[in-house]
């Protein structure tokens, strides 16, 4: 099915892999697993632009370019989203939720810690990492208007940018924005963040509503982080329900327009 791309793939490494389907569970994109006799690899070929609602592959790229220096970040040994797909460094499985306890979630939080710390680009590279919540949200409606009774997805997509409206007022900086264990990997001593396809310099409350549902990490915690500081206790619980249930009806929509 893929095997102009392997070929492809394998030239551009320089190295003869014999490429073996992984499973897609949790994910839209093919992936594939193999070794150049150094290092085990894993191929992405990207899903089209339908089954990944959201996604730039531009932001993607510059993202993980910024991230190249931090050990908590996935090793990328050759990203192509203008030929539609990317290599990486196999990093192991993602984690349980029983898994993020005691140290693995402290290693977790100062990874998202340092993400919230990165510099941001100067004004030509931050366009291209920024995501665009707006035009996020209208994208949607354009979907949402297609289908044959729009009217309660319309609703529900006017409650999400209510939400998003309402929430405590953070810094922008550099979020995942799929933040689960599954997307946490635990190897050779170190954890990694994988599938930063949704990445990008935008609003950490998304981070810390993962964090909190998916992540189990303790709501004090998550207040100590870098964007969250400066908010009162009250005022951060606050925001963190409202990001929750923004969070769960992106979710929602994101399901409805991918089909």
């Amino acid at each position: 099915m893929h095997n102009a791309i392997f070929e492809q793939v394998n030239q551009q490494l320089n190295s003869k892999v014999h490429w073996m389907p992984l499973s897609q569970l949790g994910t839209s994109n093919w992936l594939y697993k193999g070794s150049n006799g150094r290092q085990v690899l894993v191929l992405r070929i990207n899903a089209s632009d339908k089954l990944v609602f959201g996604v730039s592959r531009e932001r993607e790229a510059c993202v993980l370019q910024q991230l190249a220096d931090c050990d908590w970040a996935m090793s990328v040994i050759c990203n192509r989203p203008d030929l539609g797909w990317c290599v990486m460094r196999h990093h192991g499985l993602g984690l349980g939720p029983e898994a993020l306890s005691g140290p693995l979630a402290q290693h977790l939080l100062r990874a998202v810690e340092s993400l919230q710390q990165l510099p941001l680009p100067e004004a030509e590279l931050r366009q291209v990492a920024l995501i665009s919540y707006p035009g996020l949200f209208q994208d949607y409606q354009r979907c949402l208007n297609r289908e044959s009774h729009p009217v309660g997805w319309l609703e529900l997509l006017e409650r999400l940018v209510q939400l998003f409206a309402s929430l405590p007022e953070v810094p922008e900086c550099y979020t995942h924005h799929d933040l689960h264990p599954g997307n946490c990997c635990w190897q050779d001593g170190r954890l990694v963040l994988i599938d930063w396809e949704y990445a990008g310099i935008g609003n950490p409350w998304f981070d810390a509503a993962g964090l909190y549902r998916y992540c189990g990490i303790d709501v004090q915690l998550i207040h100590r982080l870098p964007a969250f500081c400066h908010l009162s206790p009250s005022m951060f619980e606050l925001g963190l329900q409202q990001a929750q249930d923004a969070m769960l009806i992106l979710e929602r929509l994101w399901y409805k327009v991918r089909g």
